[in-house]
Parts: structure tokens; C-alpha cells; sequence
């Protein structure tokens, strides 16, 4: 196994124990906030869950963000681009977002327009797609246009896949750590 491959792992392996140790403290936190709301149609669990799982995401991101930054073959991304601080960025607000939205239950278009300003704050910052591979075709440039148009598509599709999927504790976590 190569260096660059141990970076990897390394920082998938952070990532993923800094977010298993923040879920229990900031479980607690939730109750003692009341971050619990009422049971809904959609969810499978029968007594009120703790929310606020984004919050020990988000740490296991910024964990990892911070090891990949220390590692020789992958700080090369920190020093040449703006796109970690731009993910960052993002994350943070679309974090922010998650926690109200746990906490106050915001309306969907207010989670929507804050999902879109985040989107649009990462595209600011040079985090955009700029080329598809397709198959049978090759790699396709995207003008600059279509690809702030996909970036922030594909941004707030992602988010409202996860969330979509979040009525069981536990599974926005799990599923989101599979698609990484």
C-alpha cells in the first residue's frame, strides 16, 4: 500500500472516530437543549429522538480537513487551492442550517434559500464542477456558467437526499459516511 493511500485511510479513519466520539456527547447535549422534536409520520422510532447529528458530522469533517492539511501528500491541496476553505465554508453554513432546522423546525423554503447561499458561497470561492466524464464520449468541459449551475444543483440535491432519508437515529450518518 503507497503513501498516498495510507493518507487516505488515515484521514477517513479520523474523520469517521472523531464523529463516533462527538455522537455521544452531542446526543446529550440535544436532550438537555430539547432538540427532540415530536414523532413524525415518516419516522420508524416511537419515542422522541435527539436531533443535532450534524453537529458530530461536521467535527469529523473539520477533524479530517485538519490531519489531510499535516500529511505531506495531501497538504499540497491546502497550500495551491481555495476549494478546502471553500468546502468548509459550505459546510458551516449548510451546519448551521441543520442545527436550527433541528432545534426550530425552519420553514423548507428558508432551508432551501440557506442551502442555495451555501452552495453559491463554495462556487465563490472556486469549488465548482468543471468537466463530466461521459461515458462512450470522453471528458466534457463545462463553461463556467454550467458549471456553477451543476455545482449548486448537485450541492442542495445531495443535502436534500440526506435529509430526505433522516427518519431513522442514525441513518443520514450512515449513509452519508458510505457515499464518502
Amino acid at each position: 500500500m503507497g503513501q498516498p493511500v495510507r493518507d487516505y485511510l488515515l484521514t477517513l479513519c479520523v474523520t469517521a472516530a472523531v464523529t463516533y466520539l462527538l455522537t455521544g456527547p452531542v446526543r446529550k447535549f440535544a436532550i438537555a437543549i430539547g432538540a427532540m422534536p415530536a414523532i413524525r409520520a415518516r419516522d420508524v422510532h416511537r419515542e422522541p429522538t435527539p436531533r443535532l447529528g450534524g453537529i458530530a458530522m461536521f467535527g469529523g469533517l473539520c477533524a479530517g480537513l485538519i490531519v489531510a492539511d499535516h500529511l505531506f501528500n495531501l497538504n499540497g491541496v491546502f497550500e495551491l487551492s481555495n476549494e478546502p476553505r471553500a468546502l468548509l465554508s459550505g459546510a458551516a453554513l449548510i451546519w448551521l442550517i441543520g442545527v436550527l432546522d433541528d432545534k426550530f423546525e425552519l420553514d423548507a423554503l428558508i432551508k432551501l434559500g440557506g442551502q442555495m447561499i451555501a452552495a453559491a458561497v463554495m462556487v465563490i470561492q472556486g469549488l465548482t464542477i468543471l468537466w463530466l466524464p461521459i461515458p462512450g464520449v470522453g471528458t466534457v468541459a463545462l463553461t463556467q456558467w454550467q458549471g456553477t449551475l451543476l455545482t449548486v444543483a448537485l450541492v442542495v440535491i445531495t443535502i436534500n437526499a440526506v435529509n430526505f432519508v433522516d427518519g431513522l437515529d442514525g441513518l443520514a450518518s450512515g449513509m452519508v459516511c458510505i457515499a464518502s
